[in-house]
């Protein structure tokens, strides 16, 4: 399959590109900025706020696998963030659409679901419910957040009005290595309505090439994450702590605050990295896992 990849320079897109690279994909890397020598793939200097640039170097797609966005809210305008975001998903979904593409994986996020609440503040949740999934409403509480809540909109609205096969990721904190962040007890800055979710790069690389090869139609919102929190306590401990009064739409006690049945329904998909540096046998490429 012929692929675009935009924000192929970032680490998740070196990764992304790696993986499908290794699945035998044709992969085109976009990026406003550069790549080390060492990178797999050329990749090509592309301001995606560009509508005609951005339109010729996604001719010929088969596919595209948009992670070009701003990544935080934090520091920058709010006007840069969302106007730009916005402007760069719909040149990349037109795009897609004139190419002649099938298919476009756009990587959302855990912020869309979450409210700002840290851990030095004691508020309550914001949550609607636990555990997490990809059904869950959108709550935007910042520009980033409401930014990609839109992104997810424009994938549906190009599914329904052009027939696209569309997938939005609601990616959560990504990492290559848990022991960074892994604690006995969450850190004042720590995001407490993320419910401590996380995933290696290497699976979300993962999740990406599946939902490009795996039969879909439609619109598709997933939220791919490990069933393991990064506190290094039980779950329902900390639900009984942090989350008392969220409502829970499974049997107590919670055993994980993630719900990846559809995905794994569906794609074949669940986490295989530990965060430590071991990885369970990933299944054969394009398979589900019974």
């Amino acid at each position: 399959m012929k692929i675009v990849v935009t924000g192929a320079a970032g680490r998740l897109g070196r990764e992304t590109v790696n993986e499908l690279m290794l699945a035998g994909h044709e992969v085109r890397g976009l990026d406003v900025a550069s790549v080390d020598a060492g990178s797999p793939v050329l990749c090509h200097p592309v301001n995606l706020l560009d509508a005609e640039s951005t339109a010729t170097h996604v001719q010929g797609a088969e596919a595209v696998v948009h992670l070009g966005n701003h990544t935080t809210s934090y520091g920058l305008p709010a006007r840069k963030v969302f106007n730009e975001n916005v402007a760069m998903n719909f040149n990349v979904l037109e795009a897609a659409r004139e190419a002649g593409a099938r298919r476009v994986v756009f990587a959302s996020s855990v912020q869309v679901i979450r409210g700002e609440r840290w851990a030095r503040e004691g508020k309550p949740s914001g949550l609607s419910r636990l555990p997490l999934d990809g059904d869950m409403p959108a709550t935007p509480t910042n520009p980033y957040a409401l930014s990609k809540a839109v992104g997810e909109s424009q994938l549906r609205y190009a599914a329904e009005n052009f027939g696209l096969i569309t997938v939005a990721l609601r990616f959560p904190a990504l990492m290559s290595d848990l022991s960074r962040l892994a604690q006995d007890e969450p850190h004042a800055d720590a995001l407490l309505d993320e419910a401590f979710t996380w995933l290696s790069y290497w699976d979300a690389a993962r999740c990406i090439r599946l939902c490009l090869e795996i039969p879909l139609i439609g619109y598709r919102c997933y939220f791919p994450a490990h069933p393991r929190p990064w506190v290094r306590q039980p779950v329902e401990q900390l639900r009984r702590r942090y989350f008392p009064d969220v409502p829970v739409s499974v049997p107590l006690p919670l055993v994980s605050f993630v719900d990846v049945s559809r995905l794994e329904r569906e794609l074949g998909w669940t986490a295989l990295d530990d965060g430590f540096g071991h990885r369970e046998a990933s299944p054969p490429r394009g398979a589900r896992l019974s």
